[in-house]
């Protein structure tokens, strides 16, 4: 029986080409192309995924420039993970261009200090959002899941933060780290 949900090969040329989504273009390439590409490949992907997130999450709590719906926000989570995994992945991949050694670790905030030591950053924002990226998961679990295994929350606390500038700063530092891969 067919899987109805992947396949390896599909005929482009007919109507199910609308049906199914690539999950990566770079097997399309050729070999050294597609190992230049993957990697940024997916950064892009992550980072892609985060602003189309925020765009719906904007549109739900501010439908009319004049109104404010106070509501569960249940994107605001996934979309600081879409944005720390960004930078998460942007750095691993400079770490990885300078040192050549890939780090298997998610604190975002060790990998940042190790890069700054690899490279100069000269733009306080940058620091200030791995900062508040630390407070709201230090560990790459906070935004992913709702306890520590062990039962006890992670959100025991309200917090509120300005998506806007996040995008935008993870956006600009996405610019600034894509030059140095």
């Amino acid at each position: 029986m067919e899987n109805k949900f992947i396949r390896s090969k599909f005929n482009g040329l007919t109507k199910e080409v609308y049906d199914w989504d690539f999950i990566s273009i770079s097997p399309f390439f050729k070999e050294e192309f597609r190992t230049k590409t993957a990697e940024k490949e997916i950064i892009d992907a992550y980072l892609h995924s985060a602003e189309c997130l925020y765009i719906c999450m904007r549109s739900e709590n501010n439908p009319d420039p004049s109104i404010k719906v106070m509501r569960m926000n249940q994107m605001c989570m996934p979309f600081l993970f879409l944005c720390r995994h960004t930078i998460e992945l942007l750095i691993k991949a400079v770490l990885n261009k300078k040192q050549g050694k890939v780090k298997k670790i998610h604190k975002l905030k060790e990998l940042w200090e190790e890069l700054t030591k690899e490279i100069t950053v000269k733009d306080n924002d940058f620091n200030m959002l791995i900062d508040v990226l630390n407070i709201i998961d230090d560990d790459g679990c906070k935004l992913r899941y709702s306890n520590d295994g062990k039962g006890n929350n992670y959100n025991e606390k309200p917090c509120f933060v300005r998506s806007d500038l996040i995008l935008e700063t993870t956006k600009n530092l996405y610019n600034f780290l894509i030059e140095q891969i």
